[in-house]
């Protein structure tokens, strides 16, 4: 597997000067930068340098996550407007890192308490295939590859994600702990009977060929728990990294916040560990 491998970055980990260097310690081929509030608007143009100077010297690459707390796919159009101004913004700050960006990731499914209906869902399908449409365009606009990525929304209810992905200038983010924990979490929804490795192998049978982007970390499944460093949790990556060498991928983001089960934050010795681990794979 030919894949370049990275780590996120979010506005907690500043200053963002020293964990670009850490991360390069690591020999890391680039970073997922999150621009959750007050990113990117509270960035100087001296700190956007800065950043820039030191992906150049250290022969890093830089990709984006949208905020977390915009909903482009929200049924109410005075929220969706909203979040839509709000990731222009984004994709325009994320647009000054070229050539050195990467692509920009972005969250779709809205999170409003009657998802769980099927009629509501349908009309946010509808809805949320307009706005992608926009979004795609946009990117196009700014000469950017975007990606949507899957939430914690089980595969029987992420029809809006399915037929966004037709779209040819749309790729898909995987993330391999929401594929599970997904399933895990709405245990009432009528399904086969399978392991967790049945739950990604049915993502990446219907998405494996437009998967750009993964994201890897362990889970801890009796404990409903994900974002675990790898091997701190109850996934086989012998069985992971096989079902992931079936994909288009050539991103891996290390999306691992907690060191262990008791939700310890990760350190670079950490880090480390799980980095020499992926290598190992690819």
């Amino acid at each position: 597997m030919s894949i370049l491998l990275g780590a996120p970055v979010w506005y907690g980990n500043r200053p963002f000067k020293r964990t670009i260097e850490e991360l390069y310690k690591l020999g890391l081929d680039y970073f997922e930068f999150s621009l959750d509030y007050p990113l990117p608007d509270c960035m100087e143009e001296g700190e956007r340098k800065e950043i820039k100077g030191l992906l150049e010297e250290f022969d890093l690459k830089i990709a984006f996550h949208s905020p977390l707390d915009i909903s482009l796919a929200h049924p109410r159009e005075g929220v969706a407007d909203a979040s839509m101004t709000v990731l222009r913004g984004c994709m325009e700050f994320s647009a000054d890192f070229l050539p050195l960006s990467l692509y920009y990731n972005f969250h779709l499914n809205p999170s409003v308490s009657t998802f769980k209906l099927e009629e509501v869902r349908e009309r946010i399908k509808i809805k949320g295939l307009g706005r992608c449409e926009e979004i795609a365009k946009m990117a196009s606009e700014f000469g950017i590859l975007v990606s949507v990525e899957n939430d914690l929304v089980p595969f029987e209810w992420s029809d809006l994600i399915f037929d966004a992905l037709s779209a040819p200038s749309l790729h898909f983010t995987f993330d391999v702990g929401h594929a599970i924990m997904a399933e895990v979490l709405h245990p009432r929804i009528k399904r086969r009977e399978g392991s967790y490795l049945d739950y990604l192998k049915r993502w990446i049978e219907k998405c494996g060929a437009k998967i750009l982007v993964v994201h890897l970390h362990d889970c801890s499944i009796s404990e409903k728990q994900d974002h675990l460093s790898i091997g701190k949790g109850e996934l086989n990556f012998d069985a992971v990294f096989k079902l992931l060498k079936g994909t288009n991928c050539k991103y891996l983001v290390i999306e691992t916040f907690w060191r262990n089960k008791e939700k310890e934050e990760m350190t670079y010795e950490e880090m480390r560990k799980n980095v020499e681990l992926c290598r190992s794979y690819l």
